[in-house]
């Protein structure tokens, strides 16, 4: 039989006896709280501290599964070397497709992927882009639309912008804080070697939340950090919507174009919150201003729902770790993760605000599909592409499209406010003059479809932009490329 859980009792009975035979009543006072409509009772600092100490006191222990499997640093492997792998070693490994951070400017799409086994952490390295066998958007309603036009893009001057939420509330203990502060700061040093360009926000949070370094001066990040401090000035309760409405206001002060992500590291529920706003218009806000989140959840005893909900809907990750030795290891692997994705941009074809977006890899075994949320706003200035392609020298729509420009031409009868303008633009085959005239003859036949099937004309300009404006980068020394012989469409007017 174990003693501790009544050493602990007793302890607990002293501290509080001791905090009562120093506690006056006029310690006490109430506190109407107008965001909350809350009455918080102030003990005064000295009953924070017991509090505090007594939280620390009772820091949860967290049973590990027997069926978990411990986290281990991402290994990068070839499609070869993978089978090569799971053939010999007889592991039971399954390769699956993740897609990952989506992000959206007026005029294109991003997201990442990654092609893996992420319970033995084996990543494919070698994927080569026609393995995709499709990109499509689904909106709400179950209408979809097949991405015609996508690239991989270079990794190379990427500018990225990482926002770690760290719990420090009292059930974290002393001792787990510590480790935690130590992780981060090691995978921090490590990643600043790998990619230079990277910034970090740094922030402790429990009922209170604090920014305590930014930047990516690694000697500003270690006087933040070490020596480490547990959870000196926290402790208490849980603000999770709290500290993700402060970093993302923070994170919106970037360049909405450049990577931004938050990772919302926690043990536990959220249950001291100031704020009411609801955690879905949080995330709404988050992903309007192209910000991920990654949910870290610690241990055993939190909702894992309500942090996978988080990161699924803000097109990030969820991690569930069990033991202090794996800290450093999971901050490795969320930077490894972004590192070693494959990142792709493309055209989007709808507009929509809830819209799945879905890929699907070719496969000789079980099929390899993954999915993300995406948005593309009814909003001025943002676009999609039509996915309507000319033959060179042309400007015939093919019948093909008309199933296309039908849907549009929905979009603007259910939206009767709704402006556009149609661009139409060439590739560089011929005369700059001639692809200026057929790229205007492109756009005027879009309108007269869209009229002839019952739109105002006044709700509809167009524009040809030659080949001053391509999509896609022209394979060397061609002029050619038939994806930049294209439709775009953009609101106006909402």
């Amino acid at each position: 039989m174990s003693f501790q859980p009544n050493i602990k009792i007793l302890l607990t009975v002293l501290l509080v006896s001791v905090y009562l035979s120093g506690f006056s009543q006029a310690d006490a006072t109430t506190v109407n709280t107008t965001k909350t409509d809350r009455v918080i009772n102030d003990v005064g600092n000295y009953g924070k501290k017991l509090i505090s100490k007594i939280k620390e006191l009772f820091a949860l222990r967290h049973k590990v599964p027997d069926d978990y499997t411990d986290m281990e640093l991402i290994e990068l492997l070839t499609q070869e070397e993978f089978n090569v792998l799971v053939n010999s070693s007889g592991e039971n490994a399954q390769l699956a497709l993740k897609l990952l951070y989506p992000r959206i400017t007026p005029s294109k799409g991003f997201f990442s992927f990654q092609l893996g086994d992420y319970e033995y952490y084996k990543y494919i390295k070698d994927l080569k882009i026609d393995q995709i066998e499709y990109i499509k958007l689904i909106d709400e309603s179950g209408s979809e639309c097949y991405v015609d036009k996508f690239n991989f893009i270079k990794k190379e001057g990427q500018k990225r912008h990482f926002s770690f939420l760290l719990d420090h509330s009292g059930s974290m203990g002393k001792r787990r804080a510590n480790d935690l502060q130590l992780a981060i700061y090691n995978a921090i040093e490590n990643n600043i070697s790998k990619d230079k360009s990277s910034t970090y926000n740094l922030y402790k949070f429990s009922q209170d939340n604090a920014l305590i370094a930014q930047g990516n001066n690694i000697n500003d990040i270690r006087k933040a950090l070490i020596p480490t401090n547990g959870l000196d000035g926290f402790g208490g309760g849980t603000a999770v919507k709290d500290i993700l409405i402060q970093a993302i206001t923070d994170l919106k002060k970037q360049d909405r174009n450049e990577f931004k992500l938050i990772v919302l590291f926690t043990d536990g529920d959220s249950n001291s919150d100031l704020t009411q706003i609801p955690m879905q218009d949080i995330v709404k806000e988050a992903t309007e201003n192209n910000i991920n989140i990654v949910s870290v959840a610690f241990g055993s005893y939190l909702d894992i729902a309500y942090l996978q909900d988080i990161a699924q809907y803000s097109g990030g990750n969820l991690y569930h770790i069990y033991k202090p030795e794996e800290f450093e290891i999971l901050f490795n692997n969320i930077f490894e993760d972004v590192l070693v994705s494959y990142d792709l941009e493309f055209a989007p074809c709808m507009f929509g605000n809830e819209i799945t977006l879905e890929m699907k890899l070719t496969s000789d075994t079980d099929p390899l599909i993954g999915r993300t949320v995406f948005r593309t706003p009814l909003t001025e200035g943002y676009s999609i592409d039509l996915n309507v392609l000319f033959d060179s020298n042309s400007s015939r729509i093919d019948d093909l499209y008309f199933e296309k420009l039908n849907a549009l031409t929905n979009l603007l009868k259910f939206n009767t406010t709704l402006e556009i303008l149609v661009e139409g633009h060439s590739d560089r085959t011929g005369s700059e003059d001639k692809n200026l005239t057929l790229s205007r003859s492109r756009a005027a036949a879009i309108k007269n479809y869209l009229v002839s099937q019952g739109i105002d004309k006044n709700r509809i300009t167009t524009k040809g932009f030659g080949s001053s404006k391509p999509a896609f980068e022209y394979a060397p020394g061609s002029n050619e490329e038939p994806f930049n012989r294209r439709i775009q469409i953009v609101i106006t007017k909402q």
